[in-house]
């Protein structure tokens, strides 16, 4: 749902991580960005994750009531987790307004919100909207994951929108990121060098190296998962993913059809290679998957406990290593500006 809000000029607060592989490749930016923004509010670069929640606590007390995200889906990830993070220590009473900037390699937050353009572009726009009292906002739902990490078996609290916790999710994020130039091609680029893998591997034997792909990616997470109480059969898993929208994947792919108000998409299940591989047209096409072997439904309530190895999971394109409990459930709606 979209709503106008009023703001008093001035209050717009940026923040970049100036460490990001695609922001170290353009120096210029924060400069840019501050000349974009002008007197309207202020750019804080960032270059290290402890550098993060200072720079936002720094930017609300000078009065700062739009907070941008310079970056991709990661960026806004950790952004709104900060917020949160306040408002639960009673820092922060209202969550503000978020802005992302189309800075990442797949920006399927900004592209739900139909945000189109640069950074500068979007913060060009943001101003106007700003100073003429009519930002447009919508609310964008969540998932809340809530579990235990680390060798003390530590409690923690995340809101994302997207996860892999395990699976072929998982992997295909581990091998994208590895690139160098990451972005929609590369997606393409992964899932056809592991296609051809798979093929080959299913006519006879073949070097290691050409069989890697398809190994690592087809790997199962070995997991006990519970979906609103039910156990899913079995503790080897090709898919551990949960979705609170539909999302688009860099325009090559599209998932969590079943993402609806209040209720996230998950999957999880003993899914073969080939039955991912039969399901890319799906995925394309954003349907259902109905791969054999895949539970998929809508749902309140996933629990997934690692059975030998801590899971690796990625949320929004942020891994967290080392957690042993995950507890997926609906998280709380965050209002993102439409600039």
């Amino acid at each position: 749902m979209r709503a106008k809000a009023t703001y008093a000029p001035g209050v717009i607060g940026v923040v970049v991580n100036a460490n990001a592989r695609k922001n170290r490749k353009r120096p210029s930016l924060v400069r840019e960005l501050r000349g974009a923004l002008g007197s309207d509010g202020r750019v804080l670069p960032t270059r290290q994750l402890e550098e993060l929640r200072p720079a936002v606590e720094t930017l609300l007390a000078e009065g700062a009531t739009v907070l941008v995200a310079a970056g991709g889906d990661g960026a806004l990830h950790r952004m709104a987790n900060v917020l949160l993070d306040l408002r639960d220590e009673g820092k922060l009473q209202t969550l503000p307004p978020l802005v992302p900037t189309n800075g990442g390699t797949i920006d399927f937050v900004a592209k739900k919100l139909g945000l189109r353009g640069d950074a500068l572009t979007i913060l060009w726009r943001l101003r106007m909207q700003v100073r003429a009292g009519n930002l447009a906002l919508e609310d964008v739902p969540s998932l809340e994951m809530r579990g235990t990490e680390g060798p003390s078996h530590a409690a923690f609290r995340r809101v994302g929108f997207a996860l892999a916790a395990g699976g072929v999710g998982q992997r295909f994020f581990e091998q994208y990121y590895a690139l160098e130039d990451p972005g929609p091609p590369s997606i393409v680029k992964v899932v056809g060098k592991v296609a051809a893998s798979q093929v080959a591997r299913s006519i006879a034997p073949v070097p290691r190296p050409i069989a890697a792909p398809s190994a690592r990616m087809f790997a199962h997470t070995r997991a006990r998962v519970t979906i609103d109480g039910v156990e899913v059969d079995g503790t080897l898993h090709g898919a551990l993913h949960a979705g609170a929208f539909f999302l688009d994947l860099g325009g090559v792919f599209r998932f969590f059809p079943l993402a609806t108000e209040g209720k996230l998409h998950f999957h999880a299940g003993p899914v073969a290679p080939w039955g991912v591989i039969g399901s890319l047209p799906r995925m394309a096409m954003g349907k259902r998957l109905r791969a054999r072997g895949l539970v998929e439904c809508a749902g309140y309530e996933m629990i997934v406990e690692a059975v030998d190895e801590p899971l690796t999971p990625i949320v929004d394109g942020e891994a967290y290593e080392g957690v042993h409990r995950l507890e997926v459930r609906p998280g709380p709606t965050l209002s993102i500006a439409v600039a």
